[in-house]
């Protein structure tokens, strides 16, 4: 039982590792980019298309962004400019990402702030000149000091500070960590910068099952209307929140296999130990299965009893084994990961072990196999026994 127990303390631990190593990634990525996001990069023509030459460069507009809103499987889009900027507020300065956005980027970057808001509509289209900056932003510029309601300068013109945004833990960005960023209208950037061409849209669709779908219907959309092939990949890219998910899981997914196994091999080595005491059980019995074949019992009945007692025995050192188990767990607590690295102030990207249903499960499942396993060897032992000689065993 004790070697079942330290089994089941290695596969459960494991797979909880496992677990907290998926979650801390996953949190990571969700962070940044809610699920079923996707940014569209404009690139160039690899293909003749439309009399159009190969190597054209695609050029998105906010009309592109206004077209996309419109197809079913889209539920935002936004256009996105991009350029960095110095930002001052008295004599204070820093370098910041300047992001021209819409009200629904807020929605698909998980913009969530920690005073005041985010870009309304009502920003966007009277073009007006404020800004929502991200934690270190406001840091730099007024160390702990109220930001909301103040002026900094951007580009040379005033802005109105509308809100900060709430730390939180981000492993991606394509462009300056949003942290390090601020965002405006993107009427008002287009207006400051003179910008005619998009950086990026960024979209949402309206379910991660049908991204695949919604993604193609955005190239042949993009395609018509910039006249190249929508089979022609390298016209438009996509950084898709879905794909990188399918690869995080990949990986983990291999990560936890890998430890099970270690694991279930740990529990193995417990089970044979099962597998050598029934074994003197059953010689230590012999005169006992003689005198219940003489009574009538069958094959399957001797079977059967010995099954069950390993399968007993297992259970038992597995339940103890859980128990120890959640108690190792609540001492170790979470591991460092990635918090420390990306300044998670929340430690949710640190590894915490997850004790969750399917690790409960799946250890159950190498419970069962391993005391059919520890079990079943004996008792065919112990059945095909012959009653007479039984009965004479000294």
């Amino acid at each position: 039982m004790l070697g079942i127990a330290w089994g089941i303390v290695t596969v459960v631990l494991l797979m909880a590792y496992g677990n907290g190593f998926h979650n801390a990634l996953e949190v990571g990525f969700a962070s940044a980019f809610s699920n079923g996001t996707a940014v569209i990069w404009a690139g160039q023509t690899s293909r003749q298309a439309g009399g159009e030459r190969a190597g054209r460069r695609i050029r998105l507009k906010e009309e592109d962004a206004e077209t996309l809103k419109e197809l079913g499987l889209i539920k935002y889009a936004s256009p996105e400019y991009l350029e960095s900027e110095p930002l001052n507020y008295g004599n204070r300065q820093t370098t910041a990402g300047v992001r021209g956005v819409s009200p629904e980027y807020g929605l698909m970057r998980s913009e969530i702030p920690e005073t005041g808001r985010f870009i309304n509509a009502e920003d966007v289209e009277k073009h007006r000149r404020v800004v929502f900056i991200g934690s270190e932003v406001a840091r730099k510029l007024f160390s702990n000091n109220p930001a909301v309601g103040q002026t900094v300068r951007i580009a040379g013109l005033s802005f109105e500070v509308i809100g900060v945004l709430a730390k939180k833990p981000q492993l991606s960005s394509y462009f300056y960590p949003d942290k390090y960023s601020v965002f405006v209208p993107y009427t008002a950037f287009r207006q400051i910068f003179n910008q005619d061409f998009l950086d990026d849209i960024v979209i949402q669709t309206i379910n991660p099952s049908v991204q695949a779908r919604a993604l193609k219907q955005i190239r042949e959309t993009l395609g018509a209307r910039h006249r190249f092939d929508p089979r022609d990949d390298r016209a438009v890219r996509f950084n898709d929140s879905v794909e990188n998910n399918q690869i995080i899981a990949g990986i983990t997914n291999g990560l936890k296999v890998v430890l099970i196994f270690i694991g279930s091999l740990t529990l193995m080595i417990g089970g044979v130990g099962v597998m050598n005491i029934m074994l003197v059980s059953v010689t230590e019995r012999t005169r006992e299965i003689g005198i219940r074949k003489a009574l009538g019992a069958r094959r399957r009945h001797i079977l059967i009893q010995f099954l069950l007692e390993a399968i007993t025995v297992t259970f038992l050192g597995g339940i103890l084994g859980v128990l120890i188990s959640y108690g190792l767990v609540s001492v170790i607590g979470p591991r460092r990961f990635l918090a420390e690295l990306i300044e998670d102030p929340t430690l949710q990207t640190d590894i915490h072990l997850l004790l969750s249903t399917d690790v409960l499960l799946a250890a159950t499942g190498i419970l069962i196999v391993v005391g059919l396993f520890s079990g079943l060897w004996p008792a065919i032992r112990a059945s095909r026994m012959d009653p007479i000689e039984s009965l004479r065993y000294e």
